[in-house]
């Protein structure tokens, strides 16, 4: 369940850009997006970007997330086991599941800051990209998908989530 609650804050961080570089031994922590190839207007403001980095940083350093991170889900950047994970054809474990719910319970503390502050627009790609991540991770924790296709999956809505993020800010730049 945490597992499955660092990934949403990841998804979190990739939709609102506000991830920051932090220097640090842990290789749990969020760091700095890359700019993309034009600017793009801050969705929220420092404070809450902040707020909301200290979240995510928090969250995944529990041992709960470093589990999700290296066996179930990539959730932080340049993570050794991404490629395994991405190509599994692994079921969870008892153990892997209750670890992904504890996650997750966790993460989904972070997400009212992910949407503070946006405009109903953004709040609400937002809100379908978590509605559509807990599915992906019910299925996940129902054994219904395996551990790569959950990975790709939740790859695909966080791309998606983006675009459409940027399609509503660059509509307003």
């Amino acid at each position: 369940m945490k597992n499955i609650f660092k990934l949403s804050l990841m998804g979190i961080a990739f939709l609102s850009g506000c991830a920051t570089n932090t220097t640090s031994n842990n290789s749990a922590e969020v760091t700095k997006a890359p700019a993309p190839m034009t600017a793009i207007t801050p969705v929220q403001s420092g404070v809450v970007t902040r707020r909301l980095n200290d979240c995510i940083v928090r969250t995944n350093q529990s041992a709960d997330a470093l589990l999700v991170d290296s066996q179930i889900i990539v959730v932080t950047r340049n993570n050794p086991h991404a490629k395994a994970l991405f190509n599994s054809a692994d079921k969870l474990t008892d153990q892997q599941i209750i670890a992904l719910r504890s996650y997750l319970a966790e993460a989904n503390t972070c997400r009212p800051v992910a949407t503070e502050g946006l405009s109903p627009e953004l709040t609400l790609i937002y809100q379908e990209f978590f509605k559509k991540i807990d599915g992906v991770y019910a299925d996940l924790i129902a054994r219904k998908i395996t551990i790569g296709v959950a990975n790709q999956e939740r790859q695909l809505l966080i791309q998606d989530a983006r675009m459409k993020r940027l399609a509503v800010q660059s509509k307003k730049s």
